[in-house]
């Protein structure tokens, strides 16, 4: 995972501000041409304008995510591994796979079968029978709370004597419960994968990321309204700005917590 710095917030919204803002100083000139220098004057302030208003509503958005996340990541460092915990959880369902028919010759344990696979957290329903396979997924389900993303293996059924029947269970059990649990499914041919959608924010929570965000964005889109009016309707291009600010900060505000 690359790890954002301050700076780096600093120069991504530098430079998400310059491109737009050049793309508004083209768009004008396509527009408007370039036969008298006031175009090109003009063009040159809109970007001007339209470019450090990008820059500042992205530096915004994202400075208050950075500070949200790193908070979260401080308390989340407080906790125990979540592959650790998530091999004690299932130590019960090792224990019972050893009498399986053929657990002598393919054994599920939570060491081997509970993993991580190129960082994401991993659970292999491989070498388990129908009920064992439910109670895995029953105590993923009630893990949701501290449980982030997570894959798990279902294989595609190929080997099965009958009708597949294990994969048909988890995804219809996990169906009836993303809504709930504010998860996504993503489904591939040999497995499913759950990743956090995040809570919605409190209300609480929203008003102080809509105070945060909203003063400098409604700020500054009310400066840039104003200016992109020009003389004879700098009032109404002021209200326009105000009106447009609160709407996008309160939009922003509303962004999800991913785990």
């Amino acid at each position: 995972m690359i790890e954002l710095r301050p700076r780096d917030l600093v120069i991504l919204s530098s430079v998400m501000g310059f491109m737009i803002g050049t793309m508004s100083f083209f768009m004008y000139i396509f527009a408007n041409g370039t036969e008298s220098v006031e175009n090109l004057s003009r063009a040159f302030e809109i970007a001007v304008i339209v470019g450090s208003s990008t820059a500042l509503v992205f530096l915004s958005y994202t400075s208050v995510r950075y500070v949200e996340r790193n908070r979260r990541l401080a308390e989340k460092k407080l906790d125990i591994d979540p592959l650790d915990r998530l091999q004690n959880l299932f130590a019960s369902v090792e224990d019972k796979a050893r009498s399986l028919p053929w657990a002598d010759e393919s054994p599920w344990t939570a060491m081997t079968h509970v993993r991580r696979d190129r960082g994401v957290l991993t659970v292999d329903l491989h070498d388990l029978d129908l009920p064992l396979a439910k109670l895995v997924i029953e105590q993923v389900i009630v893990s949701r709370e501290w449980l982030g993303r997570v894959r798990i293996i279902t294989g595609r059924g190929l080997h099965s004597k009958t009708i597949p029947k294990l994969r048909p269970m988890v995804t219809q059990r996990l169906r009836a419960v993303v809504n709930e649990l504010n998860w996504e499914l993503l489904m591939k041919k040999g497995s499913v994968t759950l990743r956090p959608i995040g809570e919605a924010p409190t209300f609480k929570k929203w008003l102080l990321r809509l105070i945060f965000l909203g003063s400098p964005i409604t700020l500054v889109f009310a400066f840039a309204f104003r200016d992109l009016a020009g003389e004879g309707a700098y009032d109404q291009g002021l209200k326009v700005g105000i009106i447009l600010g609160l709407v996008l900060s309160g939009m922003l505000a509303s962004y999800r917590e991913r785990q």
